[in-house]
């Protein structure tokens, strides 16, 4: 595929004050070589048996390996929506991605909370997830963020690539927190960490001055959102498979 495409997902707040931050801190997230593993959580503001799944999901903020062997992401989906309480975190984008993981699994269904580990149905809060190891060496996955908030991506894989590459930055909130008025968690009052805000994917691209086999791509970070991000996720995967090859992600702050 020649040429570079770039989509960005937005959740639409309406009614509810944006934050504007003018400018990113620089900074630069590497992986190396060996993986590191996506874990996402699929759950709803509207969904009673969600919050101890995001509770436990909150707990890896204190894990050792925390960005070193794993990034988390958590995707609040729409189909709660019509049940009393329109999720203000939810996207159709993201319950489509559920559903392509699904499509993907050859499921019959979708449900929430749903953990997706590397691309497959997971339960990690039956084992300690902090202890994820992998012997696996995709290549190296290098963010290196400017103060405009362009995002250059570069993707060394340790072994030829013969499919389209697809690079998927999330930026995640933390410590946000709420009453929900109505639905199957009305009066309580919620806690959600490394949530998606927003989703960008490019494609990335031979590095044509580059002797080596690496791939490149550059994004532009959103400065609008309902609450300030506070960390970024970044993945790479083939255009065909929503499965990540690398990962890596970190904190971040806005000027």
């Amino acid at each position: 595929m020649k040429g570079s495409f770039a989509k960005l997902i937005l959740l639409g707040f309406l009614a509810v004050p944006i934050t504007t931050a003018k400018a990113w801190i620089p900074f630069v997230l590497d992986s190396g070589d060996q993986q590191i593993s996506l874990l996402e959580l699929y759950t709803s503001e509207g969904c009673s048996s969600c919050p101890p799944a995001e509770a436990w999901f909150s707990t890896l903020k204190n894990d050792p390996g925390l960005w070193e062997k794993l990034v988390p992401v958590s995707f609040h989906v729409d189909y709660w929506n019509h049940l009393g309480w329109p999720d203000p975190y939810s996207s159709e984008d993201y319950t489509q991605r559920q559903r392509e993981y699904g499509a993907q699994w050859r499921s019959e269904s979708i449900y929430t909370p749903e953990f997706v580990l590397n691309g497959m149905e997971a339960h990690p809060m039956e084992g300690n997830i902090g202890m994820i190891s992998s012997d696996h060496l995709p290549g190296t996955l290098k963010a290196t963020l400017q103060s405009d908030g362009s995002l250059r991506v570069a993707f060394l894989p340790r072994k030829p690539v013969t499919k389209t590459l697809i690079a998927e930055v999330a930026l995640l909130g933390n410590d946000i927190t709420g009453i929900v008025p109505r639905g199957e968690n009305a009066g309580r009052n919620l806690h959600h960490d490394f949530i998606a805000l927003a989703l960008i994917r490019c494609t990335l691209e031979p590095a044509a001055a580059s002797s080596m086999e690496e791939y490149k791509g550059t994004l532009i970070l959103p400065s609008h959102l309902k609450v300030p991000a506070t960390a970024l996720a970044l993945w790479v995967r083939s255009a065909d498979s929503l499965t990540p090859i690398q990962a890596v992600g970190g904190w971040m702050k806005s000027a």
